[in-house]
């Protein structure tokens, strides 16, 4: 995968359950997990969408008991 086709999946996974954070976290989670290269690009998609740093909003959501 290159940057212009990880940029595509990410907005895809941005608009996931419409644009709810906790599901959007979940995926890009996942997705920052197969694909470490493409890290910062979700994360950079995730602060500028919901405000909040992924890893965070993951950390808390993870604490209160939401996967």
């Amino acid at each position: 995968m290159n940057r212009k086709e990880a940029e595509k999946v990410v907005r895809i996974l941005l608009a996931a359950d419409g644009g709810c954070e906790y599901c959007v976290s979940s995926l890009l989670k996942l997705f920052c997990e197969n694909f470490p290269q493409f890290k910062e690009l979700a994360q950079e998609a995730f602060r500028n969408r919901f405000n909040r740093e992924l890893e965070d909003f993951i950390k808390e959501k993870e604490l209160n008991g939401r996967r």
